[in-house]
């Protein structure tokens, strides 16, 4: 048993600065990431910090789900599986025909 709960959070925000590594562009975005944190506030803090790292401010609404895990918990809270999807790329997929899809980064 751990001392961690496990959460999936999804930000509104804006991609202040491009990061190659999450090939993301300036612009308005959703941040999607996993979590294991001692409580919904942590996990909050977590994604606003690792955000900001990967330049993206959350400046929108702030979701946050209790989740089942992929990965298990370790020792200290972390955060894995960050996931940005460009407002762009929504209105791609609702042009697609997929209109009320969860984006696949929603577990």
């Amino acid at each position: 048993m751990t001392e961690f709960t496990h959460y999936t959070l999804i930000a509104d925000g804006q991609v202040f600065e491009p990061n190659a590594d999450y090939e993301t562009e300036i612009g308005p975005c959703i941040m999607g990431m996993k979590v294991w944190a001692t409580d919904p506030e942590q996990a909050a803090d977590m994604i606003s910090v690792i955000g900001k790292r990967l330049g993206f401010k959350m400046d929108g609404e702030l979701q946050v789900y209790v989740t089942e895990p992929d990965v298990p918990a370790e020792d200290q809270p972390f955060g894995y599986d960050v996931q940005f999807t460009t407002y762009s790329d929504l209105d791609d997929d609702e042009e697609d025909g997929i209109e009320g899809e969860e984006p696949k980064w929603i577990h």
